[in-house]
Formats: structure tokens, sequence, C-alpha cells
């Protein structure tokens, strides 16, 4: 059937219809008009709403990143001297340790090598116990300072310092230090690659 003839037939149910039935009618059009335009309203309101927050919540982001930026390029130099400190190249802790000793004036009658332990994903903790008898302080402060001012990164991670009984003025110490390296990368053996 053609459109003229269908519109003729909604002409003629129109013309059908008496006064009051067309009232009905097109109150029930402008209700159903009103309806879609309210909700097509609403809903173009609350997308706008949520744009609106989004970019408010950016802009929040962007000022915070601004004054946040330095702070962040502070960090980011500090982990660059440290990945500086590291290096690639393992150091030999004990031997490290000796020549501090040697240097500062301290004996070290006890040490033992404790075993390489993962630090995160990409390094492994190298560390060694050493217990020093009879030190005195200021001996003890430049062995510590030579220890950790050195090019490579070696830190003291535990200490505990107690005086002798028999004479206040020494010391006996228990130190743990420990220096960090690279850890080794996971090699892919040629025949057990994934596709």
């Amino acid at each position: 059937m053609n459109p003229e003839g269908r519109l003729q037939k909604l002409r003629d149910r129109w013309e059908r219809l008496s006064s009051r039935e067309r009232t009905m009618v097109g109150a029930m059009g402008i209700t159903f008009v009103l309806m879609v335009t309210l909700i097509v309203g609403f809903i173009i309101t609350d997308g706008l709403s949520t744009f609106e927050e989004k970019n408010a919540d950016m802009r929040q982001a962007l000022r915070d990143l601004d004054t946040h930026r330095q702070s962040y390029l502070n960090a980011k130099s500090k982990l660059q001297q440290i990945e500086a400190r590291i290096g690639h190249a393992p150091i030999q802790l004990a031997g490290y340790l000796e020549t501090a000793a040697k240097e500062t004036g301290v004996e070290i009658p006890e040490s033992t090598d404790h075993q390489p332990t993962p630090a995160g994903k990409q390094y492994v903790e190298k560390s060694v116990e050493l217990r020093l008898r009879a030190v005195k302080l200021d001996a003890l402060g430049k062995f510590l300072k030579r220890v950790e001012t050195g090019p490579n990164l070696v830190v003291v991670t535990a200490l505990n310092v107690r005086t002798r009984d028999d004479k206040h003025e020494d010391l006996d110490v228990e130190m743990t230090v420990s220096t960090y390296e690279h850890a080794a990368k996971d090699v892919k053996k040629p025949g057990k690659e994934k596709p």
C-alpha cells in the first residue's frame, strides 16, 4: 500500500472521531510529546552534569600534578642517584668492609655472610653480619660513615650497641651491613617461547 493511501485512511479515521475523542487523542499526543521531551531533557542534563564532574576531577588532577611536580622530580633524581650507586657490577662486601675497617682503625673479629635475598623484583640484597669488640665511639662513627658514604650503595640495616661492663667507654657492636645489586634477568630458553 502506498503512503498516500495510508495517510488517507488516517484522515478518514480522524474524521469519524467525535470532538470529545479528538480532544482526548490530542491530549494524549501532547502528553506523549511532553513526556518524551522531559525524559530526553533529563538524560541530556544528567549527561552534562556527569561531564562537568569528570572535567572538575581532571582539572583537580592537573592542579595536583602541577603542585607535586617538583617533589616528583626530586624523588626521580634521588632514584637515579641510587641507581647509579647500585651500579651493574656486584661489590665484594667483605673486602669493602675490611678496607673501611683498616682506614678507620677498627678491627672486625667476626663476620657472617648471609644468603642473597630478593629485594623486590629488580634487586638482590647481600648482607654481612659483623661483631665488633671493644671499639671506641669515635672510631665506630668513622667506620659507619666510611661504610655508608662510599661510591657504592652500602647501608647499615641493623645496629645493636652495648657498653662493656668493665670499660664503659668501649662498645660491643653487632651490625648488619647490606648492599644491593641488580637481579639477574630471566633468560628464556629458545624452545620455550610462547607464540
